[in-house]
């Protein structure tokens, strides 16, 4: 039986934003110094701890709909407390907080490059801005989480910036294949985003979600904009020689998954397909990585 704060925080989302965090420093280079090594998991381990603060944070914020879309999360089932759960946020956020101190440390006292390293610092805020203004229901916020469309791009824009947070970590902010492949992981998942606001669109009762707006069709059409926009930057280092053409075989296993979303989407498996989109989304990053680690 799964154990409550792992529901909680979403433990499986956890461990594939640490990975990921980890793709996107290989993306940069392969040859990790002992420092590199300890840098890397220092900033895995920031973004696994504020992606489960996050998500308990929602989980709190939302547990009144969750009691329609969600029966079955920790706040909902009774299996944890408003309180608990409020707790269990607090100290993961205060544990990303720590890791990214104890990166900075490290960074400042052994790397050769601390000025490189330094975008870590804006990313994490950027990424506590976003937290901020999607989750919020205060007048500072922008309430993003409220605003369709633009909510959707901005937990999108998130994913697509843990790898660059990865990338960060060895000083390779400015390689153009880790921003392509953060181009990917966003466009992907803003469409299974959209594809999941129509999952729960009858339980969202407070929130102006894309499919309240122009309907679940309409959403599904954008959703299949996103995904077939998804092509170009998959492709794209391939054929920009950042990597070896004919690696490009090693992408058709997402390609071949994102091209089975649209009939489900067509006969309206918004699960199905938006599963889809999730599992596509980590067969390209493994491409991706493939490609990177291929000794050529």
């Amino acid at each position: 039986m799964v154990h409550p704060v792992w529901h909680l925080v979403r433990g499986g989302n956890v461990l594939v934003g640490a990975s990921t965090v980890i793709v996107g420093a290989l993306m940069v280079k392969t040859d990790f110094s002992q420092i590199d090594v300890v840098l890397v998991l220092l900033h895995a381990l920031c973004v696994a701890t504020f992606m489960g603060a996050w998500n308990a944070f929602n989980d709190v914020l939302d547990h009144e709909v969750d009691a329609l879309n969600h029966p079955e999360r920790p706040i909902p089932s009774g299996d944890l407390t408003l309180i608990q759960a409020k707790a269990i946020g607090r100290a993961a956020f205060l544990l990303s907080i720590i890791s990214l101190l104890g990166a900075m440390t490290v960074a400042a006292l052994f790397s050769e490059n601390l000025s490189g390293w330094l975008p870590s610092i804006g990313i994490w805020f950027v990424a506590f801005l976003l937290m901020f203004h999607y989750e919020m229901v205060v007048p500072a916020s922008f309430m993003l989480k409220h605003k369709g469309l633009v909510g959707n791009l901005a937990i999108s824009l998130l994913v697509g910036i843990v790898i660059v947070f990865g990338a960060a970590a060895v000083n390779g902010i400015s390689s153009p294949l880790v921003w392509i492949v953060a181009t990917v992981a966003m466009l992907v998942n803003a469409a299974r985003e959209i594809v999941k606001d129509i999952e729960d669109e009858e339980g969202d009762l407070d929130r102006e979600t894309l499919p309240k707006k122009i309907g679940a069709d309409g959403s599904r059409a954008i959703a299949q904009l996103l995904i077939i926009c998804s092509f170009i930057p998959i492709v794209a280092p391939y054929a920009r020689e950042m990597l070896p053409m004919q690696l490009l075989l090693l992408q058709s296993p997402a390609m071949l998954v994102l091209i089975s979303v649209k009939p489900k989407l067509y006969r309206g498996e918004d699960y199905a397909a938006q599963r889809s989109l999730r599992f596509a989304m980590m067969l390209g990053l493994a491409g991706f990585l493939a490609s990177v680690l291929y000794p050529y």
